[in-house]
């Protein structure tokens, strides 16, 4: 399958708000995200329209030949390193090299900081994929803030000065 892999602007509203849903209502979305469905439901156009626009947080999203969103990642840079967060691919685009292409994108985009990101510790396919990528644990695990028997660990990507 063939896809575009840019950045989302402000315009893209809808459709982020459209993939954003699906991934908090797709069963592993527990494990994946902290943002409850129903909270994402009650949120504005604006914010909409401020998370698309990728204020803070710059999101790259991998759409179809027929404009239709399959999947993507957010990033965002801290002073010494940039953060991946909000990764999902609709099921359908799923083991189709997608995720490996926006995840590319981001680290790209992050320069020569190390990149970081944080995955549930339920979510092995997601830690192996992170792993194939070059991504290792630094030990570091945080505790979920709606269930303390869930955990994410910390996984990073360190970067060769340029």
């Amino acid at each position: 399958m063939a896809y575009t892999i840019r950045r989302s602007c402000r315009e893209d509203w809808r459709e982020f708000r459209q993939l954003r849903l699906a991934a908090l209502r797709d069963p592993v979305a527990p494990v994946a995200f902290f943002e409850p469905y129903e909270e994402a439901l009650q949120l504005t156009r604006g914010e909409w329209e401020r998370r698309a626009a990728g204020r803070g947080t710059v999101v790259f999203v991998g759409e179809q030949a027929d404009g239709a969103w399959a999947g993507m990642v957010g990033v965002y840079r801290e002073p010494r390193w940039a953060q991946v967060v909000g990764v999902y691919l609709l099921p359908e685009h799923r083991g189709t090299g997608l995720a490996a292409r926006l995840m590319w994108a981001a680290i790209e985009w992050a320069g020569a900081r190390e990149v970081r990101l944080r995955v549930h510790e339920s979510n092995a396919r997601a830690a192996r994929f992170y792993a194939s990528l070059g991504f290792q644990p630094t030990g570091t695990r945080d505790t979920d803030p709606d269930d303390p028997s869930f955990g994410a660990y910390e996984m990073v990507l360190r970067r060769a000065p340029r």
